[in-house]
């Protein structure tokens, strides 16, 4: 067999047992637990950067705006991974109010 047909035979074995292979030994519920705070602080830094190019009017700096807006989308973008991530360990993506308060 060569290697590279070794190594999709086993891509495909672990993409089979889905994202909790038997190697898994983390606890899925805490690590759910900590990608649904990290989460939390995306969306809470999509927030941010959102206010941010809500105030940036300043003739000194005008792309300034867009800056901001472009970061806002990547910190959405990285909330959206971690809820997939959740949601193949299982979980319900979750933002609790109190994280977002931090």
């Amino acid at each position: 067999m060569s290697p590279d047909a070794y190594t999709a035979e086993v891509v495909q074995q672990a993409m089979a047992q889905g994202a909790m292979t038997e190697a898994y030994q983390a606890d899925p519920q805490q690590v759910i637990q900590e990608l649904n705070r990290l989460r939390a602080t995306e969306v809470t830094s999509y927030l941010h950067y959102k206010q941010h190019a809500s105030m940036a009017v300043s003739l000194f700096a005008p792309g300034l705006k867009d800056d901001f807006e472009a970061h806002a989308t990547l910190e959405l973008q990285h909330a959206d991974l971690l809820a997939q991530r959740i949601q193949q360990l299982g979980g319900g993506p979750s933002i609790a109010r109190s994280r977002l308060a931090q």
